[in-house]
């Protein structure tokens, strides 16, 4: 006959046998890497949802870094592990391509990109920001925002397109076209360039804009700040 006393000492030792499984499992993580880009072209992304930054520089050092959280779930809490989620990396030829395809784990990433580098980013639910852009640029978003602050004179032609939000290019020197329907949105640029741009948002909002626009709005905040 199974006593009250002997119940309370067999749920102990249970209890304290599952415990320190619980507490190992790690809900954030974060991943930095940096990667020679002396002799690639292009570099393709990945990812599935998230927010992505990224900022065009010199040099020829890729620089990465990825916050990784375990995703929201019961009352606001966290739940899930992060520590078998790992950055995967491929290279061919003059190609790196970079991703993580779990969907259940939030990420920021955070990025240094040669200004020599061709991108196609591929994100399916988030939020993308590029600052300094001045190459190719194939990006698809099926849900979330995107804002591009490019240097005009790079570019030959900018087209982009939404399902349903708005799509915007202005501050550019030429003549660029807004077109809008009833849900749905279009831009188009020509420009004397070399390099093209195509951004397809399934929903959400894209913005292009020269990157002369992005620093005088930081100057002005700046000087409110003084």
């Amino acid at each position: 006959m199974t006593t009250i006393k002997s119940y309370c000492r067999h749920s102990f030792i249970v209890f304290t046998f599952i415990l320190p499984v619980i507490a190992t499992a790690a809900t954030t993580k974060t991943i930095t890497q940096a990667f020679d880009a002396a002799e690639l072209e292009r570099l393709e992304l990945e990812i599935s949802v998230a927010e992505l930054d990224i900022e065009i520089v010199d040099g020829d050092v890729i620089e990465l870094e990825v916050q990784l959280e375990a995703e929201r779930r019961f009352f606001g809490l966290r739940s899930g592990s992060v520590d078998d989620v790992e950055l995967v990396t491929h290279r061919s030829n003059s190609t790196l391509f970079l991703g993580i395809e779990d969907k259940n784990v939030e990420q920021h990433w955070v990025m240094h990109i040669p200004r020599n580098l061709a991108l196609a980013i591929s994100v399916g639910v988030g939020e993308v920001d590029i600052d300094k852009l001045e190459n190719d640029l194939t990006l698809e978003v099926g849900v979330g925002a995107v804002r591009v602050d490019v240097i005009e004179s790079a570019f030959a032609d900018i087209q982009l397109q939404t399902g349903i939000g708005d799509a915007v290019i202005r501050g550019l020197k030429y003549r660029a076209d807004n077109e809008r329907s009833f849900i749905s949105a279009d831009a188009y640029y020509e420009g004397q360039g070399e390099h093209h741009i195509s951004i397809d948002l399934g929903v959400g909002d894209a913005l292009v804009r020269d990157q002369r626009e992005r620093l005088c709005k930081d100057l002005a905040a700046s000087n409110q700040v003084q």
